[in-house]
């Protein structure tokens, strides 16, 4: 079997189904909440990302966001208990997140911190792709690209492929005051990282593949325009077919790690929705109501072993 997963980071339910792109709109869909602590907080990427590529909670994986983990578990159930009576947006100010910066974000997290393998570690001739807390990249059976946070630049195993990547796709654009440059940057790179999948997709022949486009995300933090929100989605949808169109994989898997809700608070016009994730594919039987489903789900499809 050869299943192809695509991550719609910040992907929004209740957006698609207004939407309904073309590709999207032909897929099987609900809903994918976060485990049950994260459904009433904002569930940052590294914590979802991570829960959603090893089957684990947050507790036992321990990557609180790509800022920090969690490094003071005591410490964090404490504040746990009283978080949801601090504000999370006072006069536009992200005082809850402030907070848990203070207290919890000292060092962000490299993929040596998650102690538990990843899918793409359990199912050999694999590709990873961008998925957020892998870096640096692990020798596996196939390849890893790493996401963020890297330092510089992104890492690639096997190391013999890093110099003709980098030169197709640039890595993740770092935001900068001025936003339009910043929104070209995405799509440029978003555009480039489409061409060095299909490139890889030449050279190798994945069984499997996790691929995270960073896109939707970034850009609703930033756009407030509806119109160019569906814009937004409709490269994306595209994007999505022709990698389909590419590689033809038996089955295709989107998912997302949170949704978006429009708030402005500090710089961000969207903030995320940890209840507006979407989950949708080729095949009914792929789709669950967890994050922390999805692991043994995929392994099963793929015959593997958990």
């Amino acid at each position: 079997m050869k299943l192809l997963v695509i991550g719609w980071d910040g992907a929004t339910y209740n957006h698609l189904e207004k939407i309904k792109p073309k590709f999207y709109r032909k897929l099987y869909r609900k809903i994918l909440l976060p485990e049950p602590f994260w459904q009433n907080r904002e569930i940052d990427s590294g914590a979802a990302w991570t829960t959603i590529t090893t089957g684990k909670s947050f507790f036992e994986h321990k990557i609180l966001s790509i800022a920090g983990k969690l490094e003071n578990e005591r410490l964090f159930k404490v504040f746990s208990k009283i978080d949801r009576l601090i504000p999370s947006n006072l006069c536009g100010k992200p005082v809850r997140l402030w907070l848990m910066t203070k207290l919890f974000y000292k060092t962000p997290p490299l993929s040596t911190d998650v102690k538990f393998p990843r899918i793409w570690e359990k199912i050999p001739n694999s590709l990873a792709w961008a998925v957020p807390v892998t870096h640096p990249p692990k020798p596996i059976y196939g390849v890893w690209v790493s996401g963020i946070p890297y330092p510089d630049s992104y890492g690639v195993y096997p190391k013999r492929l890093e110099d003709k990547l980098k030169k197709m796709y640039q890595g993740e654009p770092k935001r900068c005051d001025d936003l339009k440059k910043y929104k070209r940057d995405l799509f440029e790179q978003h555009f480039r990282e489409v061409e060095a999948i299909k490139w890889l997709y030449d050279q190798f022949e994945f069984n499997f593949a996790f691929i995270v486009f960073v896109l939707p995300d970034r850009f609703m933090h930033i756009e407030d325009d509806w119109d160019e929100i569906k814009k937004m989605y409709e490269v994306i949808d595209e994007s999505t077919r022709e990698l389909v169109n590419h590689i033809n994989p038996d089955d295709v898997l989107i998912l997302s790690d949170h949704g978006m809700k429009k708030e402005k608070r500090a710089k961000w016009v969207h903030i995320h929705d940890s209840k507006q994730g979407i989950i949708a594919s080729t095949n009914s039987e792929l789709l669950v109501e967890n994050q922390l489903d999805v692991f043994g789900k995929i392994i099963d499809y793929m015959g593997g072993k958990k």
